[in-house]
């Protein structure tokens, strides 16, 4: 296998070479269909169908569908999982909706009882508020949790579970942040000095500094996004394409690095020039 090929595939994915010659990748995990994968492991091509195939298969998954009540949480969550709402975000969004509401399910209320089997329609206002303050000292996350619930609730009136929405006045917890500081050219040049162009450090924070897009975006770039100096990138968070002329500086950066066939920052292959 070549360079390109070795390093670790994400989880579940197994590949083999076929009697051709050619490599071919499979999600496969126990109790389910294997899905073919198309293109090279962690290319946007093989992710795109990699997280299709991790939200389908997840999907398939009730949380405690066997021990689901009629009318309790964990059935809403069963039901709000098959919902147009949560079907239609987007597979990242929906492992992190997924994944708070599951341990919702599972977290015991101060009489020791499983919220998940506690009744949709008796949750009041008065639970969100005290679940909400049980996150005060992480507000990101409890005002996430807030919105997720919000969620739930919301497809539990609209399929007759509930009359109202619990959730509804309960408002967000403020967040007092001075936001992220920007960096001074005097700490742009320390770290250039730190980090000379050839390294993957250096090649990184380019990339996030003369693309101005984020990380998540930045991580999924790669040879094939740039054409006649032009780099075309998808935003993964709002679907937005777009077209970003190559600065000089960047564009010299990635003719002395080593760079990923699919992706710059994962990969070494062949250099662009």
């Amino acid at each position: 296998m070549g360079p390109h090929l070795m390093k670790r595939p994400p989880k579940y994915v197994h590949g083999f070479i076929d009697r051709h010659g050619k490599p071919r990748f499979y999600f496969r995990r126990a109790g389910f269909k294997k899905v073919p994968l198309p293109g090279l492991p962690w290319s946007s091509q093989f992710m795109e169908a990699y997280e299709q195939a991790v939200a389908g298969q997840s999907a398939s998954i009730d949380v405690g569908f066997k021990r689901a009540k009629p009318g309790s949480m964990r059935a809403l969550a069963v039901s709000y999982f098959q919902s147009v709402d949560y079907r239609s975000m987007r597979a990242r969004t929906q492992r992190g909706y997924r994944g708070m509401i599951e341990r919702f399910c599972e977290q015991d209320d101060k009489d020791g009882n499983k919220f998940g089997d506690k009744r949709a329609a008796l949750i009041g206002r008065e639970h969100v508020v005290r679940l909400i303050a049980t996150k005060a000292d992480k507000p990101e996350a409890a005002n996430q949790f807030r919105k997720v619930l919000r969620a739930m609730m919301k497809h539990a009136v609209e399929i007759g579970l509930r009359a109202d929405d619990p959730t509804r006045d309960v408002r967000a917890i403020r967040v007092k942040s001075e936001g992220f500081h920007s960096w001074t050219d005097v700490e742009i040049t320390q770290f250039e000095n730190r980090h000379p162009v050839g390294s993957r450090a250096r090649l990184a924070f380019a990339l996030l500094l003369y693309t101005g897009q984020r990380r998540s975006d930045v991580m999924r770039m790669g040879c094939q996004h740039v054409r006649n100096g032009v780099l075309t990138v998808c935003q993964e968070k709002t679907g937005a394409k777009l077209s970003i002329p190559l600065h000089p500086t960047l564009r010299a950066i990635l003719a002395s690095t080593p760079t990923g066939n699919m992706t710059f920052l994962t990969r070494t292959c062949l250099k662009i020039v």
